[in-house]
């Protein structure tokens, strides 16, 4: 009876994916769709038992052990303050918001609590899955919700706490919670402790082994080894996963053991979500549609007050709106809260189903949320921006301020080249102006914005924001601006590229590949390849729009060019830097084509070229001087003019 039912769940499951993928849904929310109408409320096709219910305990056991082995404040540091602040504000005001609410429709306060408790917590699985596919994870908006969800996940753990004492609250009273948070605490701190202690130095042990097959033992027992550690000192299993998946972050075996236990855990996560949706019965929430409806307002209020705190914290009614829609769902750990919630009787069964029907609702939504938040974020959206000075011309815009905009910004000031930045999150204003960089802060999708830039007037844009609807619309309203302008956008993908060139930009950088291009660029200097051939195999790589690196071979026409250029002479112009052989000798001394094969054309002093170089021209520091011959000869004639070392 037991395989029976194990193999129609996950057959259950499997069909339930292959529609949700037909119907563009993220797979949790097929998994609770596909359980729901399996089930008894259902086509009655499967029911709950014991066995699924363990099997669910471990699947949700192994997702927490990839949330605490992606978990990572190092990764957060630079809005460590705010994501503290807006998701301790979050998960604070939608409880009390939700208990209120519910003591106001007659709830007792301990359920009324528990129900603000189940209603605070989003979907860590659905959200990150949506952004990453979307590029979305860098960008403010990825920024802000994992910082959300990141405090989300730890709160769970007092919640946790907490269900013996709401169950009885006139027994424990705040004396009786104080000291079950204490003992819990020292509890988790103590297997925090030994994990971290223990677990990295027996996985380097394992690994030195050289027996491959020892790694997906351990890992499996890792995982699970913790977990019933916990529940002997009083924890739960998936919150002592989770305490070892946070004992391995910073080891360097940890994505391994994670990359072992994938396969298994998304069994087990299908079955946990399906399972979930079997115990939805959607007769018993027609008996009571208030208390589904309250639900439904309640998750509808926690997006309302995610939106506000955004809002005010990164001071961008954009990601207000991204923010409050994206989060707006009841999250995967919810159910097992839910689960100890009603074996501790904090709440009753039929609460559980109104639960039940509004987290699933909610979540299989927010897809489509997340699309609508798309487009209301881009309709007048922003800060006012301040009004350009006249004096404004000729100069680069920099859109976006993060590390690649503000490296552009700090070489731009370097050269003396008049430039313009704006970003719309405080810290990178904040940072760029002590800095003393000229930046704005604004949005750049607003065309009031972007003309309080004078990008009508700039000779250049830079775009490095993170979104990539925004940077669409970005480059759309920069060329409808100035059709002469110069627009240069950095991409995460290469299939950005070509829909970024047909809305006005001339050249886009795709972060994917620029780091294989700079390797494979090193690579051929090593091996002996000479610069200018190497710059050449670059050249094409960009021209072709990477099609070497996504594996489309070039044109027949272009490979000849090819073939021609590296054989034939070129002319390349060179620099005299301070400290290279060349510097304060005669070309008499230098000997420079006998020694490199390469002949100097022209010298070029403080923008004046020189008469025709003889023997006895000596060259200085900062001569331009322009060479002729073969790419080999170029590039030996390279070395002399440059510093030792700096090859």
């Amino acid at each position: 009876m037991f395989t029976v039912k194990v193999v129609i769940l996950l057959a259950v499951a499997t069909a339930g994916l292959l529609a949700g993928r037909w119907l563009r849904l993220p797979a949790v929310a097929a998994y609770l769709v596909a359980g729901v109408v399996a089930g008894p409320g259902g086509l009655g096709l499967v029911s709950r038992s014991d066995t699924i219910a363990e099997l669910a305990e471990l699947g949700v056991a192994l997702l927490l052990f990839g949330v605490g082995i992606e978990f990572s404040l190092e990764r957060l540091r630079q809005i460590l303050p705010r994501m503290l602040a807006s998701g301790t504000l979050q998960v604070g005001l939608t409880v009390g918001a939700t208990a209120v609410v519910f003591t106001g429709l007659g709830t007792a306060w301990p359920a009324a609590v528990f129900i603000g408790f189940l209603v605070s917590l989003s979907s860590t699985a659905i959200v990150f899955k949506l952004y990453e596919e979307d590029g979305e994870i860098d960008a403010p908006q990825g920024q802000a919700a994992a910082g959300i969800l990141l405090i989300q996940d730890l709160a769970l753990v007092p919640m946790m706490l907490l269900v013996p004492v709401l169950a009885r609250p006139g027994e424990a009273g705040v004396l009786g919670a104080a000291l079950a948070l204490v003992k819990a605490a020292g509890a988790l701190v103590a297997l925090l402790v030994l994990a971290r202690a223990i677990l990295p130095r027996l996985l380097a042990l394992i690994a030195r082994s050289g027996t491959p097959e020892l790694f997906p033992l351990a890992a499996v027992v890792i995982a699970f080894g913790t977990a019933l550690a916990a529940a002997r000192l009083g924890l739960s299993l998936p919150l002592g996963a989770f305490l070892a998946g946070i004992a391995l972050s910073g080891s360097p075996y940890a994505h391994q053991v994670f990359a072992e236990l994938l396969p298994l855990r998304d069994a087990f996560v299908a079955v946990f979500f399906t399972g979930v949706g079997l115990l939805l019965e959607p007769a018993v929430i027609a008996t009571e549609p208030w208390l589904f409806a309250g639900m439904l307002a309640a998750v509808v209020l926690k997006g309302a007050l995610i939106g506000a705190i955004v809002g005010l914290l990164w001071r961008s009614t954009r990601l207000a709106i991204l923010a409050g829609m994206g989060l707006a769902q009841i999250g995967e750990f919810a159910f097992v809260l839910g689960h100890d919630g009603v074996a501790a009787g904090v709440i009753a069964p039929h609460v559980e189903q109104a639960f039940l029907a509004a987290a699933i609702l909610s979540m299989a939504a927010t897809p489509f949320l997340v699309r609508l938040a798309r487009r209301l974020a881009l309709i007048g959206t922003g800060a006012p921006a301040e009004t350009s000075p006249p004096e404004l011309r000729d100069h680069v815009v920099v859109i976006g301020c993060g590390t690649t905009g503000e490296a552009v910004a700090r070489v731009l000031k370097e050269t003396g080249i008049p430039f313009v930045a704006v970003d719309q999150l405080a810290e990178h204003v904040e940072k760029a102006e002590r800095e003393g960089l000229p930046v704005r802060f604004g949005g750049a999708t607003r065309r009031g914005t972007l003309d309080a830039l004078g990008v009508g007037r700039a000779r250049a844009a830079v775009v490095t924001v993170g979104d990539p609807s925004s940077t669409r619309r970005i480059v759309g309203l920069v060329r409808q601006a100035n059709p002469d302008a110069r627009i240069l956008v950095r991409a995460r993908r290469v299939a950005e590229i070509e829909e970024l060139e047909r809305l006005g930009a001339d050249e886009v950088i795709p972060s994917e590949f620029e780091t294989s291009i700079e390797l494979f660029v090193r690579l051929l200097t090593h091996l002996g390849v000479p610069r200018h051939v190497a710059r050449i195999q670059e050249s094409i790589i960009r021209v072709q729009r990477y099609q070497a690196l996504r594996g489309v071979g070039a044109s027949a026409e272009l490979l000849a060019d090819t073939r021609r250029l590296i054989a034939g002479g070129i002319l390349e112009t060179a620099e005299v830097m301070e400290g290279s052989t060349a510097a304060g000798r005669t070309l008499r001394e230098l000997a420079l084509r006998d020694r490199t094969g390469a002949m100097v054309l022209s010298v070029v002093r403080r923008e004046t070229p020189l008469p025709t170089p003889d023997g006895s021209t000596r060259l200085e520091a900062g001569d331009l001087i322009v060479l002729f011959g073969p790419h080999e000869a170029i590039d030996r004639a390279f070395a002399l003019l440059e510093p030792a070392g700096a090859r």
